[in-house]
């Protein structure tokens, strides 16, 4: 796989950081929202400027309870995702996994496949904040680790960080 694998922990969601070795949860019984389903343009980056070219996100309905995100499709370095709605101490967000690049599967021994963020829609646009790896270390190796963390965090407004603001492309 060429270096893209390398490139999605920079890349995810136009959102640097937040990729761990674990996922916060592997329990995932919350419907997807069917609002966020289709194509998206980027029209904020995370420093709030916009993007240098267009980009886009696709997300689609892959089950009840999870997402297939592609981003960015059509572009030198498309990464799947599969993604399923959670809820961790009363904070509602989605569980990132990389399933995949244009290149195939990652390979066993690749590390950090696993993302945290959450998400709001206000006036047709999706803004995506990812967890902060100041406050939910991403040295954290396990599932239990991860959990204990963010759990003693979720309080701290500083939790999630870095919105990449979207717009739904309407047919």
């Amino acid at each position: 796989m060429k270096t893209t694998m390398m490139m999605f922990t920079a890349v995810v969601f136009l959102l640097a950081g937040c990729q761990y070795e674990s996922p916060l949860t592997k329990e995932h019984h919350i419907a997807v929202d069917p609002a966020v389903l289709g194509v998206w343009k980027v029209v904020q980056n995370k420093e709030g400027q916009p993007p240098q070219q267009e980009e886009r996100m696709i997300i689609l309905k892959y089950s009840d309870t999870e997402y297939l995100i592609h981003y960015p499709p059509g572009g030198n370095d498309e990464i799947y995702y599969r993604g399923y709605p959670i809820k961790i101490g009363g904070l509602s967000c989605v569980q990132l996994q990389v399933i995949g690049t244009d290149d195939g599967p990652p390979k066993e021994d690749e590390k950090n496949l696993f993302f945290v963020a959450s998400y709001g829609l206000k006036d047709g646009r999706l803004a995506i904040r990812t967890l902060n790896t100041e406050v939910v270390d991403d040295s954290l190796k396990t599932t239990d680790e991860l959990r204990k963390a963010f759990l003693a965090n979720r309080d701290n407004r500083e939790l999630f960080k870095d919105a990449g603001v979207f717009r739904k492309i309407k047919k």
